[in-house]
């Protein structure tokens, strides 16, 4: 019975499917206003159909794509007013997700990040590993919750602001440097509040970076989000 191949664990092609575009859209290999075509992708990813039809709808659930009548599944358009919602959403649940997984968040892992952080600093020009340490430490401030409910929505709501952020750091490169060490210092903050498990501390950092990441995107755009 040892050799059985547990099932439960292979991700569906469907799921492996709408990875992969979901990747492509934060990343913004694919853009807004593209048409996804079933025919094209089955093409390339040597697949039926099916799953990619599948994938499609599960796109479409979590507001990456639209469906155009005669058209089908097209990239959305990311606006102001879902940029205003998505923020506001991460500024609500993240800071306070965050203090909920404190506990669940073991010490190595934490070194193990800090020291990534410390990489970042010491190589700005490697944007890969700051875009890998920005990645793992927002998704370690939530992905050990016993919430799923929460869990998928920041999940999901992590994506958007990400594709929304990267849009607008390949518009604008030069912008990019100064994101990253303003980004990475905070990042080094909110492990140092976790390190001392000081409740009040985690929220605050995550808080106020949420705010400061939002600031330095979208500038001027965040006044709204700010506590009174």
């Amino acid at each position: 019975m040892g050799n059985l191949m547990d099932i439960g664990k292979i991700p569906s092609l469907k799921r492996l499917v709408y990875d992969n575009l979901k990747e492509r859209i934060i990343s913004g290999e694919l853009k807004p206003g593209t048409r996804l075509r079933e025919e094209d992708l089955s093409v390339e990813m040597n697949i039926s159909r099916a799953p990619i039809r599948e994938a499609f709808n599960m796109l479409e659930r979590d507001g990456f794509t639209v469906i155009v009548p005669r058209k089908g599944a097209v990239l959305a358009e990311a606006t102001e007013e879902e940029r205003d919602y998505i923020w506001e959403m991460r500024a609500i649940l993240e800071p306070y997700a965050a203090v909920k997984s404190m506990s669940l968040i073991s010490d190595e892992k934490i070194a193990k990040l800090e020291n990534d952080l410390k990489k970042v600093l010491e190589n700005p020009d490697d944007l890969k590993l700051y875009m890998d340490s920005d990645i793992e430490l927002h998704e370690m401030l939530f992905q050990n919750l016993e919430n799923h409910f929460m869990k998928d929505t920041l999940e999901n709501m992590r994506a958007h602001s990400l594709r929304m952020r990267w849009a607008v750091e390949n518009r604008h490169p030069g912008i990019r440097s100064d994101i990253e060490f303003e980004s990475t210092k905070e990042h080094l903050q909110i492990l140092d509040a976790l390190k001392r498990k000081d409740e009040k501390a985690v929220y605050q950092t995550v808080y106020d970076h949420l705010i400061n990441s939002r600031e330095r995107i979208f500038p001027s755009a965040g006044q709204n989000l700010k506590k009174e």
